[in-house]
């Protein structure tokens, strides 16, 4: 894979990397929208991600919102646009017809410019509001441009509290516009809202049915890849709590240190600050949740995830490395929540 050059975008281009046959049934998820839209790399090998995140605004998207819609897939010309959660605000949307015209005011620009467009979902698109996440998916499903599904979902229940995490599945990457050999996989990862036990509390994280279903789609691609890791990247919203390896710790009079998890981080040394920056403290699962950690685990023991992209962390924006995986914070688009400079897409 190239080296990632990120500056106020995070723009991804991937190289063509091996090839394999896609399996006839990895799980019993019916992933058959994302295999249909046949992605493949361009005439160079390459395959270009917009990714955008937390865009989080109401029924009334604001003019600037869609302006810097607009201008992000204008000024990058994406192969494939990515939407990694808070696509709406739930929260400021209580009813189910306010939720849709806040959904539909995001999809009706994307679908003008007749791109390939995938979804996870994050901690506010059902957050307040009585849409589901499986009717949200529906409706994203009635727009030409959407390749993603329903795919896993996955429910976690303790006393009262119930979370249910939805839209989990893979985007397979074939070698041409003719050929039914997949290259490359792109994982897309309901990484949940709020831990329904009370005794962590705090954000959510992934399942053990969507690890499973993950584990036995990578295996099914790994067989038939002559037994080698079919290479891929996944998209999510919630960073995982690996971060907190992955960022450096500091003295609290470091400058630039922000305080997390009760201990001080900076990014890594050698990091450009000019393309990267820590600006608030990364909200991860809580650290003391054995369960949250059981993700990039497995994607570790499997060897096939070179990357994952999150956002949720508005004002971050930074590439860093645990244990061969990199993982890369994008700033937020959204212009109804955080009163900062740092935007980007």
């Amino acid at each position: 894979m190239n080296k990632m050059k990120k500056w106020l975008s995070v723009i991804l281009s991937v190289c063509l990397l091996g090839a394999l046959l896609l399996p006839a049934a990895a799980a019993a998820v019916d992933t058959s929208r994302p295999t249909a839209a046949h992605l493949t790399f361009n005439s160079d090998g390459k395959l270009k991600i917009l990714q955008l995140a937390d865009i989080q605004d109401d029924a009334a998207l604001s003019l600037i919102s869609k302006k810097t819609i607009r201008l992000a897939i204008d000024a990058s010309k994406p192969d494939l646009i990515m939407l990694t959660g808070d696509n709406i605000a739930g929260y400021s949307c209580k009813t189910k017809g306010l939720a849709r015209t806040a959904l539909a005011n995001v999809m009706n620009i994307l679908d003008d410019y007749n791109i390939p467009v995938a979804m996870v979902f994050g901690n506010h698109d059902d957050d307040g509001t009585p849409y589901t996440k499986l009717e949200q998916i529906a409706q994203y499903e009635t727009y030409n441009c959407f390749i993603g599904c329903a795919g896993v979902v996955a429910e976690k229940t303790v006393g009262d509290n119930t979370t249910t995490n939805a839209g989990t599945y893979n985007i397979p990457v074939f070698a041409d516009k003719d050929s039914d050999k997949v290259v490359f996989n792109i994982w897309c990862i309901d990484s949940g809202n709020y831990n329904p036990d009370p005794v962590y509390g705090g954000y959510g994280y992934v399942l053990p049915e969507q690890i499973d279903w993950y584990r036995e789609t990578a295996e099914a691609l790994k067989a038939a890849n002559d037994g080698q890791p079919v290479p891929s990247i996944a998209f999510q919203h919630i960073v995982p709590p690996q971060i907190a390896d992955a960022l450096q710790e500091a003295d609290a009079n470091t400058p630039g240190a922000i305080a997390f998890a009760g201990k001080y981080y900076v990014l890594p040394d050698g990091t450009d600050p000019a393309t990267n920056w820590l600006t608030e403290a990364p909200c991860p699962p809580s650290l003391a949740c054995a369960d949250g950690y059981n993700e990039v685990n497995a994607m570790l023991e499997e060897g096939d995830v070179k990357t994952i992209f999150f956002g949720h962390d508005h004002i971050n924006s930074y590439v860093v490395n645990y244990n061969g995986i990199d993982l890369v914070s994008s700033p937020g688009c959204t212009y109804q929540s955080y009163n900062d400079e740092h935007r980007g897409f």
